[in-house]
C-alpha cells in the first residue's frame, strides 16, 4: 500500500499541472492513504522565513494559515532539521515540549516532516489525527518519501520560474542587440546625410541672404526670401540635433529626473495652451537623483511630448497630458501619457525603427533618437499602448540615490 501511494504521488509530481493543483492532490492522497484527519502542506513563503499554508485536506478544526519561523511544530522542524512527532497528550492541550501550537487543539497525534532538498528546508508536511493512528516504521518511511516528492514539486516550480525569467531576459537582450544594430546604422546614415546636406545647404542659405540684400526690404518677395532663410536655418538645427543626439560621448552629471522632465515640458507651454490641453503633474516627492546628460534627456522627452501633442491635436478636442515621476527600488521612472488615441497595434513594433513614420511630414527619427539616448544612459523605454485611448511612454534610468540592502 505504501508503495502504491508513492507511485501515485510520483505521477502527480511529473504531471504538467498547476503548482497549487499538484500540492492539493498530494495532500488528498496522503490523507486518504494514511487515514489522517488533517493533512497540510506549508512552504517557506511566510513572514520572516516562516511557513504559509499552500495545500489542505481534511477537518478544518485548528487550521492555521501561517506559522512564524519559530512557531509551533513547523518552527521545531526548522530548528532541528528533523521530524517532530506528538502523541499521548490531551486533545485540548496546545503545548508540546514547551512549544505552543494552536494547531494541536482537538488532536491527540501530530507528525510534522521536513520538506527538504537535502540542503534547504522548503516547507513542512503537517499531519494530524484525533487518535494515535499507530504509524509503523514502514509508513513513516513512506511519509518521508512523500515529503521528498513534495520537495521535488516545489523545486520544479522554482526551476520553471527561473527558466521563464532567463528566457525573458534573453529576449530582452536580443531586443536590445537589435536596437543597437539599428542605432549604429542610424548613426552612420545620419553622419552621411549631415555631410552630404551641409555644403548645398550652406550655399542655399548664402544665396538667400545675398538675394535679400539685393531685393531690399520693400520688395514684394521679401517675405518669401525671409521664409527661405528661416527654413534653411531650421534644417540646420534639425541636422545638428540629430548628429549631436547620436554622438557616442555624453556629459553625465548628477541631476534631478523630475526637474529634467518638467524643464522639457516647459518648452511646450505655449503650444499646450493653444491646443487647450490639460496637463496633470504627479511628481516624485523630493529630488529624484539620476546620472544623466540633461540636454540629451531633454531631447528624449521633447520627442515624446511633441508626438503626444500632435496625436491630441488630431482629435481637435484638447486632451490630457500626464507627467509622472517616481522610484521603484533601484529605478527612477519618468512617465508621459497622452489621450491622443494610442498607436495602431500594427505599427507598435516598428516605432523605434529609423525613418518609420505615419506622419505626413515626419522624419521617423524622433523615437529612434530617444531610444538611442535612453540606452546610452543604461536605461530602457516601456510602452503601454491603449488603442483608441492613448499611450504611455515610461523611461527608466538607474536611481543614483538608491542603496541596496544586504538581502538584495
Amino acid at each position: 500500500m505504501e508503495y502504491d501511494i508513492i507511485e501515485r504521488m510520483a505521477e502527480v509530481a511529473a504531471a504538467e499541472l498547476d503548482f497549487d493543483v499538484k500540492l492539493s492532490m498530494t495532500a488528498k492522497l496522503i490523507s486518504d492513504a494514511f487515514a489522517f484527519d488533517q493533512c497540510a502542506v506549508y512552504i517557506r513563503e511566510g513572514r520572516a522565513g516562516g511557513f504559509i499554508l499552500k495545500a489542505f485536506e481534511g477537518e478544518a478544526k485548528s487550521r492555521i494559515e501561517e506559522y512564524g519561523e519559530e512557531e509551533g511544530l513547523p518552527g521545531l522542524v526548522r530548528r532541528t532539521g528533523d521530524c517532530a512527532e506528538v502523541r499521548g497528550k490531551g486533545p485540548e492541550d496546545t503545548v508540546w515540549e514547551g512549544r505552543t501550537d494552536r494547531g494541536l487543539s482537538g488532536f491527540g497525534y501530530a507528525l510534522a516532516l521536513p520538506v527538504t532538498d537535502k540542503e534547504n528546508l522548503l516547507g513542512v508536511l503537517y499531519l494530524k489525527a484525533r487518535q494515535d493512528p499507530g504509524i509503523s516504521p514502514s509508513k513513516k518511511k513512506a511519509l518521508t518519501t512523500s515529503a521528498l516528492l513534495i520537495a521535488s514539486i516545489i523545486k520544479y516550480r522554482e526551476m520553471k520560474e527561473s527558466s521563464l525569467k532567463a528566457l525573458c531576459e534573453l529576449k530582452d537582450v536580443k531586443a536590445r542587440l537589435i536596437n543597437s544594430e539599428k542605432l549604429m546604422s542610424l548613426g552612420d546614415m545620419a553622419a552621411t546625410l549631415a555631410h552630404e546636406i551641409k555644403n548645398p545647404l550652406m550655399s542655399i542659405g548664402g544665396f538667400a541672404l545675398r538675394l535679400k540684400k539685393k531685393l531690399g526690404g520693400d520688395s514684394p518677395h521679401a517675405k518669401e526670401v525671409d521664409l527661405m532663410i528661416h527654413e534653411v536655418g531650421r534644417i540646420e538645427k534639425i541636422m545638428n540635433g540629430i548628429v549631436r543626439s547620436l554622438e557616442q560621448t555624453i556629459d553625465l552629471r548628477l541631476d534631478d529626473f523630475t526637474d529634467i522632465l518638467d524643464d522639457a515640458a516647459g518648452l511646450f507651454e505655449e503650444e499646450i495652451g493653444a491646443l487647450g490641453i490639460k496637463v496633470v503633474r504627479r511628481y516624485h516627492e523630493g529630488p529624484l537623483p539620476v546620472v544623466a546628460d540633461r540636454e540629451q534627456m531633454k531631447i528624449a522627452f521633447d520627442n515624446i511630448i511633441a508626438n503626444a501633442l500632435q496625436s491630441m491635436e488630431k482629435g481637435g478636442e484638447g486632451g490630457t497630458l500626464e507627467l509622472e515621476t517616481g522610484a521603484v527600488d533601484g529605478t527612477a521612472i519618468a512617465r508621459i501619457t497622452d489621450s491622443g488615441g494610442g498607436i495602431n497595434p500594427d505599427y507598435i513594433g516598428h516605432i523605434f525603427n529609423p525613418f518609420f513614420t505615419t506622419k505626413k511630414h515626419g522624419t521617423g527619427l524622433g523615437l529612434p533618437i530617444t531610444n538611442s539616448i535612453v540606452m546610452r544612459h543604461k536605461g530602457m523605454i516601456e510602452i503601454d499602448n491603449k488603442a483608441g485611448v492613448g499611450v504611455s511612454f515610461t523611461i527608466k534610468l538607474p536611481h543614483a540615490g538608491y542603496k541596496r540592502t544586504c538581502k538584495e
